[in-house]
């Protein structure tokens, strides 16, 4: 009976050993660390940002979106297949500002190489590469959105100004002399027909 109760004393004691282990062991991470973790975050965030400006860009320029409708939606393509297609809509559209798009979108090619930074080992331990990863990236999103803002503008007043009293004007006065000859026939009939009478 002795033998049996100094036996089992040990193994209650294996038993509680593990519990009371884990409830004293905390994980503590440096602030160099902490840093680095939110460094990436960073960095990923900014390049979704960039890739909805993108989609956003390109389904604006769609007319049919229910075709589009799994492009960025799903992730399906890259983002620099995103920018092909960016290029393509921005052509067939007349993009006023062709030019300076093209320049945003070949700046842009980068993208994808500036994110996967974070996956490097040396590179990733490099907070001031990574601000500076951040801040690039940050800085192509405010171009796309930039002129994605510039052409709804320029849509907006084209639009207006169409609508505008002074736009029936010029096309009144953009009708040929055979037009206007015609118009001033009519009123010379019409004349007689409001003259007041004389009885």
């Amino acid at each position: 009976m002795r033998s049996r109760s100094i036996s089992s004393a040990p193994a209650r004691r294996r038993e509680r050993l593990p519990n009371e282990l884990s409830s004293t062991i905390v994980a503590v991470k440096s602030a160099s660390e902490r840093g680095r973790a939110e460094s990436i975050r960073d960095v990923v965030d900014a390049y979704r940002r960039l890739y909805g400006s993108v989609q956003r860009f390109v389904l604006m320029l769609t007319d049919d979106q229910l075709n589009f409708a799994s492009v960025g939606t799903s992730g399906s393509h890259s983002l620099n297949q995103l920018l092909s297609i960016l290029a393509e809509r921005a052509r067939a559209a007349a993009f006023a500002r062709l030019r300076d798009l093209k320049a945003a979108i070949e700046e842009a090619r980068c993208a994808e190489q500036l994110r996967d930074a974070i996956f490097s080992d040396t590179f990733s331990n490099d907070l001031a590469a990574l601000r500076k990863v951040v801040a690039e990236l940050e800085r192509l999103d405010a171009a796309f959105v930039g002129l994605c803002v510039g052409h709804v503008l320029e849509q907006h007043a084209r639009a207006a100004n169409d609508m505008s009293p002074a736009a029936g004007k010029r096309v009144a006065t953009a009708r040929s002399p055979a037009d206007r000859s015609a118009v001033r026939r009519k009123a010379r009939v019409a004349e007689p027909a409001l003259a007041p009478s004389n009885d």
